[in-house]
């Protein structure tokens, strides 16, 4: 996967907590970071997601029929 070099800035206590994290895992810390970022992108995205239903339950109340419909083009029952 490429890799983009960034500069960030981080409270020294949180540092140290990832530092050591990475190493109990056998990571380095760039790919302990890089793996928590992604792993707390992947949950906000899901959080959203159920926000966003819970708000409009009716939106994909039908989206399994629809599907299909899109599938196999129309009513296979």
């Amino acid at each position: 996967m490429p890799t983009e070099r960034v500069n960030l800035s981080m409270d020294r206590t949180a540092l140290s907590a990832a530092r050591a994290a990475a190493q109990a895992n056998g990571m380095s810390l760039s790919e302990w970071l890089s793996k928590a970022a992604w792993d707390r992108a992947i949950w906000e995205a899901a959080r959203h997601s159920a926000e966003q239903s819970r708000r409009h339950p009716d939106e994909l109340a039908n989206w399994e029929d629809e599907r299909l419909d899109r599938l196999f083009g129309g009513d296979q029952a």
